[in-house]
């Protein structure tokens, strides 16, 4: 499994297609975990399972946790959601790549 991550609009999912090609991508797994949430799944367990089911998997995620804290509990919860699952992919990732502006500084 490989991780890339960063802020919205830096191009993490270009980078990793280009550096993975033909790769499964698993983009905007920011947004599946709000999914997974909004089902009344938890965002542990399915990062969990995804690294058992899909261990060659590319995922690709907007960082959610930096800015303003959110006033509503349920955007908190997501934010929160996020960042666990996320620190369960990075461990059993293979690499880790924050990318701003384009560029991909590998951080694992």
């Amino acid at each position: 499994m490989r991780l890339y991550i960063g802020g919205a609009y830096q191009g993490q999912e270009e980078l990793a297609r280009q550096e993975n090609p033909g790769a499964d991508v698993i983009e905007d797994f920011h947004e599946v975990i709000r999914r997974v949430m909004a089902g009344g799944g938890e965002p542990c367990d399915y990062a969990g399972a995804l690294c058992r089911e899909r261990p060659a998997a590319v995922v690709v995620s907007n960082e959610v946790g930096a800015g303003v804290v959110p006033m509503d509990a349920e955007e908190r919860a997501w934010r929160e959601g996020v960042g666990r699952a996320l620190c369960i992919i990075a461990q059993a990732a293979e690499t880790v790549t924050r990318v701003v502006c384009g560029i991909g500084v590998r951080i694992k």
